[in-house]
């Protein structure tokens, strides 16, 4: 390689950079957590306090907004409340979803309650607007107009007393015990249309991917990039969702990438800010943060492939980067690439400007 082409790698993630930073929303208070003398949503919100007593006046409200389920990519759509569940379907109807309002009976000699379902996790304001990120089981919904989420996080007393959807445990892609099948799975999505489209980003693994071993499952990873051997390993059978296993996928090939391309990584991570979530993978973890915004941003660029409203999905770019800061930047950066040239938002994107 010459010093010219050595240099170009670096180049491009400068111009992604820059494009980004001029992209990017206005500054803003930044993070707030839901608690102490600060809380302005209490303050705010306090006119809601009565609503407990006056029975079930969250159900049947609208409530557009992000859902992320169980750590995936947020998907624009609808919360309608009922008092059996959250039902959400996303905006292009590809997604829908019923997220129960409690959990299980609890009780005591003195009374019976129900777990909480939906809890308020904290409001940011990075977007230059506030913004509301509640926990619905086991995923995160963000939303600029809570509306009676508000109350139902509160747990009124309402509450205990509906026979509304628990929480169920997810069952695997495939049984633990059959691992024909689970191989059969990871070799179908690492040998499909979607893993090229991977490839062509983050480079193809030397030897193929295996499925996770013995330590790998007891730490709780559902899949493993090995760069002594350059291979991947994959747990269909810990997954809720095929979902769930391309981006696992993509997650494991970002690490990959991540290994080669220290100089484009360095000048790309200049200014972005940690994960806030505690709750959310990557938090208090570079590394991992970095593969997961990688993930985030090749799954916005495969998202938004086809011809659509461009403000609408730049706009969407930024709910993506407020639960995993970073993604823009990558996004960008991404843009760049050849396999990316006919992507309606590369214009928008790599030059600020659209196509």
């Amino acid at each position: 390689m010459t010093p010219r082409r050595a240099l170009l790698p670096a180049a491009l993630a400068t111009i992604a950079l820059v494009t980004c930073l001029a992209l990017r929303a206005p500054a803003a208070r930044g993070y707030a957590a839901m608690a102490g003398p600060d809380d302005t949503l209490r303050v705010r919100l306090a006119d809601t306090r009565g609503d407990a007593h006056r029975g079930h006046t969250a159900t049947g409200a609208l409530i557009m907004g992000y859902l992320s389920p169980r750590g995936l990519p947020p998907l624009h759509g609808l919360m309608l409340v009922t008092d059996t569940g959250l039902v959400f379907r996303s905006t292009d109807g590809r997604y829908a979803a019923v997220l129960p309002l409690v959990g299980p009976l609890r009780g005591s000699a003195a009374s019976r309650w129900r777990a909480s379902a939906v809890s308020l996790a904290y409001v940011d304001d990075g977007l230059g607007r506030r913004s509301y990120l509640f926990r619905v089981d086991g995923g995160v919904f963000e939303t600029e107009a809570p509306g009676p989420l508000v109350e139902l996080a509160r747990h009124p007393a309402w509450l205990d007393s509906l026979g509304s959807r628990e929480w169920r445990v997810a069952r695997g892609l495939v049984n633990e015990a059959d691992e024909a099948a689970a191989r059969g799975l990871v070799a179908e999505i690492v040998n499909g249309a979607y893993a090229d489209s991977l490839y062509a980003v983050f480079g193809r693994p030397a030897r193929p991917a295996g499925l996770m071993g013995e330590r790998g499952r007891a730490a709780g990873r559902l899949g493993e990039y090995i760069a002594s051997r350059d291979s991947l390993a994959l747990d269909p059978a810990h997954m809720a969702s095929l979902a769930q296993l391309r981006h696992t996928l993509a997650h494991e090939l970002a690490h990959r990438w991540q290994a080669r391309s220290g100089a484009q990584l360095a000048v790309l991570w200049r200014g972005v800010a940690p994960i806030k979530d505690p709750k959310r993978y990557g938090f208090g973890n570079q590394r991992e943060q970095q593969a997961e915004a990688a993930a985030f941003a090749v799954h916005f660029l495969l998202a938004t492939a086809a011809p659509g409203d461009a403000s609408a999905q730049a706009a969407t770019l930024d709910h993506y980067d407020l639960l995993v800061p970073g993604t823009r930047a990558m996004a960008c950066y991404f843009a760049l690439q050849p396999s990316f040239r006919r992507h309606p938002l590369r214009a928008l994107l790599t030059t600020g400007r659209p196509g």
